[in-house]
């Protein structure tokens, strides 16, 4: 009788955890239609050591959304909202700064101040080369929508870190 018993809340330890990915869904038709996605390299910096891409996103309908953050190149950006003129731009910013080089040292003091690396985002669903995952809200719910076409837009260069 305790084997059974161990077995019945076996089964629904598992059936309960199997729905908690089922929130996240990859969306096909999303409730918004896109404009063309830029993508937009740049440097910064007198040596350009700075690097990064902004990708701008214009929503032609479906302003009920609101759109979170985006996946791409194993990282993850919140997305800005910015009015421009009379339509708004929602922009990610990616930063491919080069992590500065850690002190291995015999004396630990010396060691002090050295940041751990950042790990590569995962995103929820696969992506390939030139994609990007949008993450949006709607009724509460988060949805993911793929975007597989970014217009590539000519390289700006900044005196500062944008």
């Amino acid at each position: 009788m305790k084997k059974i018993y161990n077995i019945i809340i076996g089964i629904s330890i598992v059936f309960g955890f199997s729905k908690c990915g089922t929130s996240q869904k990859l969306i096909e038709n999303p409730p918004f239609t896109l404009n063309e996605v830029h993508k937009e390299a740049w440097t910064a910096g007198d040596d350009k050591a700075i690097k990064g891409e902004n990708i701008y996103i214009t929503l032609k309908s479906g302003e009920e959304v609101m759109l979170d953050s985006i996946y791409y190149n194993s990282q993850v950006a919140k997305l800005e909202k910015v009015k421009r003129g009379t339509y708004l731009v929602y922009i990610g910013r990616f930063t491919n700064q080069q992590p500065p080089d850690i002190v291995m040292h015999a004396d630990p003091k010396k060691e002090f101040g050295n940041k751990p690396p950042k790990l590569p985002v995962k995103p929820p669903f696969e992506l390939k080369k030139g994609e990007a995952l949008l993450s949006y809200t709607e009724k509460g719910k988060t949805n993911y929508y793929k975007i597989t076409k970014m217009i590539s837009a000519t390289p700006i260069h900044y005196k500062e870190s944008p």
